[in-house]
């Protein structure tokens, strides 16, 4: 049995409440237990010795020290070992920690011994320069057990009031009956006697905790199962004779809010995932919302005493947007026909709100071309678009042609009929014997005629021009480019940051899934012209 003085809980940093900190500390213990079940020793150590520097609980050296060991770092482990019983010199396991430690230091006598003896007797002994060889490195005898069970905890014990006498029991038998207060319990050790509020570093295993009277108070009770590598904390409400109970809600959307019996959020948020807290016993409404995901309600009861996870999935909204801006001074936006806005530079990017999955998306400015393509609107999360809008190449010069062009062809087919007609009287006055050689409409009609195949041929010539310029365009199509990816945004803090998994519905929370932002685009047609040309019969 050990007996611990009373410990302080927080060493809390200035603006860190108790609850955070211990939020902290439970983040840097789970994050080195899953290294540690990872086979990632090395890893796991590193983090348990940051912990350590950051929270000095002697958990964080224990831990460490398994975690050197099973990288055969004998001097490391014997170090961290001997730290942890300095800086807890009343633990519950000191026994058997200093046994694990006698047992390191034979094996490393052991090694030595060996090597020294080996040099003595052979000439394998010897170093280049005829000196002894370094001995090689011990090879540990590991104790039995050291699987991921062998992380120990903490776990942290308070009373309102605080300095209520504490008694813990740890159960040896696995089929030992539960524990009874004033009454013989086999299979049970009484382990630790300590006072509230305490921090105690614990194996794994099923406990059972009892305040005794205190003051005016009657004794509380309440089981624990202590699991590897984690923090645990109860407190005991004395004035209503029961432990409360521990909450800790997780989701795949870090930073969510949470409401604990605050459907319609009248109060301040409970805290943001990942967030545990004591809370009383019962029945209680969790709200877990994010931007981007639908609100999540559920129903949890919890045991006085009980320790809960309360873990969260959250699924996408359907919807997403489409944050616009452009290089043009205003554009008009539809989605799928639909008008969703105008854009005019100098204002915020458009917003414009859209069931996810492919879509239409049409762009019109005056004196630039239309960009006309295909979306893919993400769901629960912005989608920024910039919107390069190329001006209409200018008709001008093919206008101009077009309307010279037609102005001669217009004369020649003035000329051409003039000199049809002219050719037509001088036949009939030829046929009829009363043409006179020096008539002179016979000049007039050539004239007539040069001038009609001399228009037409400009006309043709201009009409020709006049048509590449309405065809030609040098200039590119509009055209969209998608930026990052963006959550929705957030009133109450910054924007959460999605870890995604995808699942096809919620079930009891919600999986995310965003699909990955594409985008296509079909250039509209160019109009093109045609051109006419008429000649004379001289």
């Amino acid at each position: 049995m050990a007996i611990l003085s009373t410990t302080a809980i927080a060493r809390t940093p200035s603006g860190d409440s108790p609850g955070k900190r211990l939020e902290a500390i439970r983040t840097q213990m789970e994050k080195g237990q899953g290294l540690y079940v990872a086979g990632n020793y090395s890893g796991a150590a590193e983090v348990f010795e940051a912990g350590y520097t950051a929270y000095p609980y002697s958990a964080f050296l224990f831990n460490a020290g398994v975690c050197y060991q099973k990288q055969n770092d004998v001097d490391r482990a014997l170090l961290k070992f001997k730290e942890y019983l300095k800086a807890d010199p009343n633990a519950p396991d000191a026994d058997k920690v200093n046994a694990r430690i006698a047992t390191l230091e034979a094996a490393k006598a052991a090694a030595l011994a060996a090597a020294v003896a080996a040099a003595q007797t052979t000439d394998a002994g010897l170093s280049a320069d005829g000196g002894v060889a370094p001995p090689p490195k011990p090879a540990v005898v590991l104790p039995s057990g050291d699987d991921q069970n062998a992380m120990k905890s903490l776990v942290v014990i308070e009373t309102e009031p605080d300095g209520a006498p504490l008694r813990i029991y740890q159960r040896l038998d696995a089929n030992a009956q539960p524990f009874k207060l004033g009454a013989p319990s086999p299979g049970w050790k009484e382990v630790v006697v300590t006072h509230a509020p305490a921090n105690l570093t614990l194996d794994v295993g099923h406990y059972h905790v009892v305040v005794e009277k205190f003051r005016d108070f009657n004794a509380s009770e309440a089981d624990m199962a202590v699991s590897p590598g984690h923090v645990h904390q109860l407190k005991a409400n004395l004035s209503q004779g029961q432990f409360m109970a521990f909450l800790r809600a997780s989701a795949n959307v870090i930073g969510a809010h949470v409401w604990i019996d605050d459907k319609k959020k009248e109060h301040p948020e409970w805290g943001e995932t990942p967030h545990g807290e004591l809370v009383p016993g019962g029945k209680h409404v969790v709200l877990v919302e994010a931007p981007g995901f639908e609100p999540l309600l559920s129903n949890v009861e919890l045991e006085h005493g009980e320790q809960k996870e309360l873990e969260v999935r959250m699924v996408r909204v359907g919807y997403g947007v489409l944050r616009i801006d452009s290089s043009a001074p205003a554009v008009s936006v539809s989605i799928d026909q639909k008008p969703k806005g105008v854009w005019r530079s100098g204002e915020e990017p458009l917003d414009a709100r859209s069931d996810s999955g492919s879509h239409k998306v049409t762009i019109t400015s005056e004196g630039r071309k239309t960009f006309e393509g295909m979306i893919v609107v993400p769901r629960g999360q912005i989608l920024p678009l910039h919107v390069k809008m190329i001006p209409k190449y200018p008709r001008g010069p093919a206008w101009t042609q077009a309307v010279i062009g037609a102005a001669f062809l217009g004369g020649a087919i003035f000329a051409g009929v003039e000199s049809n007609r002219l050719h037509d009287q001088l036949q009939a006055d030829r046929d009829r014997g009363a043409l006179e050689s020096s008539d002179s409409r016979a000049t007039a009609g050539r004239w007539f005629a040069i001038g009609a195949d001399g228009g037409f041929a400009v006309a043709g010539i201009l009409g020709g021009l006049a048509a590449y310029n309405f065809i030609k365009d040098p200039l590119p199509e509009s055209s969209v480019k998608p930026g990052k990816v963006l959550e929705f945004d957030d009133p109450l803090k910054a924007r959460p940051v999605a870890r995604l998994a995808p699942r096809s519905r919620p079930t009891f929370d919600v999986a995310a899934r965003s699909p990955a932002p594409s985008f296509s685009f079909t250039p509209s047609a160019s109009s093109t012209g045609s051109g006419l040309f008429l000649g004379g019969r001289f």
